[in-house]
């Protein structure tokens, strides 16, 4: 291999690559950047076998080869490199040399014999959106998935299809997030489960595009094309529950409130909220007014009352107040609105004025 190409858009592409590679004791080249020089570019690739990513950028390619780099290493021999500009990268025997005007580094490569393929799905094309809007969809609802990996379709991001929006959907059995965001084009979507520990770093390479994605997928893999980066994940094979049927049909009780005084005092009665993170919330509709109270036998307790407006007849109910406080971050409107079907059922969240977010919160015992 030999080429010559700009050092920032080698920079760029590592730093995009190196996050997901780490250390696999039965297969050590894992830990670094696979590089494949042919034609007019060069592609960077990384895999740890879940998720996977390869960038293309373009250099000057005057003999095409592949090798295998410490990610760790070569990152950080950029990242202190003053020299901006372009340089040469080329393989000698073992060894990666990088060439500047005043300087040679070599770097001892791995063999590239044993490093994973991609998988290559693109003659699946599912759907394709803007990228702000997909990061938008995940973002809403990511939060509320389980952690467990027990049950494998719950600790996921939900997709579906529903007119011209894309519905996303997470839960973890006792809150549920859905979010409706616009969809640019729908081939072959039917349903899809993203894993969760893979859609905080999908997002993080979608934050920063601006255009179209462009999905793709099987019953095993999922494809991201999105500009010059290919992003490849895990699929899960699993059935999602049927969650419109613990959605309430009617409430009893509502109340509308600011989301910044609701998150205020959420944040300063949490400090007595207990090991269950456990608040009380009381309305009152003669005063309107809601209360939330927590209590601690051994640190103290405290209460704040907030002005409401205020549906239907008088109700207390204890939730876990993370459980609230979590789904404020997705609400873009000023104020929100609570829904109470009774004591013991489920509760809803909505903004007020955007009905493409519903959270349901599932109360604690008294």
């Amino acid at each position: 291999m030999k080429i010559l190409l700009q050092k920032e858009q080698l920079h760029t592409a590592l730093l995009a690559t190196e996050r997901i590679t780490g250390k696999n004791l039965s297969l050590p080249v894992l830990r670094c950047v696979l590089l494949v020089a042919e034609k007019k570019e060069l592609v960077v690739r990384a895999t740890n076998l879940d998720l996977g990513i390869e960038v293309h950028i373009p250099a000057d390619v005057s003999e095409e080869g592949t090798v295998a780099v410490p990610a760790d290493t070569f990152v950080t021999l950029l990242s202190t490199l003053s020299y901006e500009g372009p340089l040469t990268l080329s393989v000698i025997e073992d060894s990666v040399v990088l060439t500047t005007p005043k300087s040679t580094t070599r770097i001892a490569t791995l063999s590239h014999e044993d490093f994973p393929r991609l998988p290559k799905i693109s003659e699946n094309n599912l759907f394709t959106i803007q990228a702000k809007d997909f990061v938008t969809g995940l973002k809403s609802v990511w939060w509320s998935a389980s952690v467990s990996s027990i049950k494998p379709e719950l600790s996921s991001v939900y997709l579906y299809p529903e007119g011209e929006h894309l519905v996303c959907v997470a839960t973890d059995s006792f809150r549920l997030a859905e979010k409706k965001v616009n969809i640019s084009k729908i081939e072959k979507l039917e349903t899809l489960l993203i894993p969760l520990k893979n859609v905080t770093e999908i997002i993080r390479h979608l934050e920063n595009y601006s255009g179209d994605v462009s999905v793709f997928g099987d019953v095993n893999q999922i494809g991201f094309m999105l500009g010059n980066v290919y992003i490849t994940s895990r699929a899960v094979d699993g059935v999602f529950p049927d969650y419109k049927q613990i959605i309430p049909k009617a409430f009893e009780t509502e109340m509308t409130l600011l989301k910044q005084d609701l998150g205020d005092a959420l944040k300063h009665v949490k400090i007595f909220s207990g090991q269950f993170n456990k608040l009380m919330v009381m309305i009152d509709h003669a005063k309107k007014q809601c209360v939330v109270q927590t209590q601690n036998a051994e640190s103290g307790e405290s209460s704040i009352s907030l002005d409401v407006a205020v549906t239907g007849p008088d109700i207390q109910m204890s939730f876990n107040y993370a459980y609230i406080l979590d789904a404020l971050q997705s609400i873009a409107t000023d104020s929100v609105t609570l829904q109470f079907a009774g004591v013991g059922k489920p509760t809803q969240l909505r903004s007020v004025g955007d009905q493409s977010f519903v959270y349901i919160v599932m109360p604690m015992n008294r």
